[in-house]
Order: structure tokens, then C-alpha cells, then sequence
């Protein structure tokens, strides 16, 4: 691919889409026939899967062919009605500005989940 890759954006919308989906990640890489650690990076920003990769999380996702580098590209998805996924974006900003307001244990415990989540310390 020729242009820049804005990995962070497909890594929310990939995140989004599957959470919409209610898949794990676990699901989400068996769907796809990747393996869990393709699945991560994709939604941590951390690599540019192959074309024949994106394809096949593509069609686990119900997107369509392409729809990573457009995301990536800054357009939206054709495969989902991109109201669903502004949708889904909106929610997780409100689940997050929730947490950032709250000093107490919840933010602690979310964010407990997500170094874990990341493999963070």
C-alpha cells in the first residue's frame, strides 16, 4: 500500500465492529483463521496484516473487501452501514469519558482489564 496507514483508527473501528459483533477476540481470530496474536495487533495499532489477512478478517467482521484500507485511509466501511459504526464509536467515547471522571475503583478496575487486555504492566 502506497499511502499511510492510520493504524490507531482501524484499530477502534476493528475493536467497534467486533464488539457490535459480540465476538472475543479468541472469536474473532477463528473466524477469520488467523491466529489470536494477528487479532491484538490489529487492534493495538501494532502491524499491517497481508492482503490475504485483512480479507479474511474482513469477511469475519461482514465488511467488505477493502474496507481495512479505506478505514485505514480515513473513508468508512462499505460492508456496515457507517451510522453503526459512528454508533459504536460514540458508545465506547461515553463508556471512556465515564471512566476518566471516575476516580474511584471502577477506573481502576477497567483500567486493571485493559493493561491486561494489552499485555501491559
Amino acid at each position: 500500500m502506497g499511502t499511510a496507514v492510520d493504524r490507531e483508527r482501524v484499530a477502534k473501528y476493528v475493536a467497534a465492529r467486533r464488539g457490535a459483533l459480540g465476538l472475543t477476540q479468541e472469536r474473532l481470530a477463528e473466524r477469520a483463521g488467523v491466529t489470536i496474536k494477528t487479532v491484538y495487533n490489529l487492534e493495538a495499532g501494532e502491524r499491517w496484516p497481508q492482503a490475504r489477512t485483512r480479507s479474511a478478517i474482513e469477511d469475519a467482521l461482514r465488511w467488505r473487501a477493502g474496507d481495512l484500507v479505506r478505514i485505514a485511509g480515513g473513508d468508512e466501511p462499505l460492508g456496515a452501514e457507517a451510522e453503526d459504526v459512528r454508533g459504536e464509536l460514540a458508545e465506547l467515547s461515553s463508556y471512556f469519558a465515564e471512566l476518566r471522571a471516575d476516580p474511584g475503583e471502577k477506573r481502576r478496575t477497567a483500567l486493571a482489564f485493559l493493561r491486561v487486555l494489552y499485555g501491559e504492566r
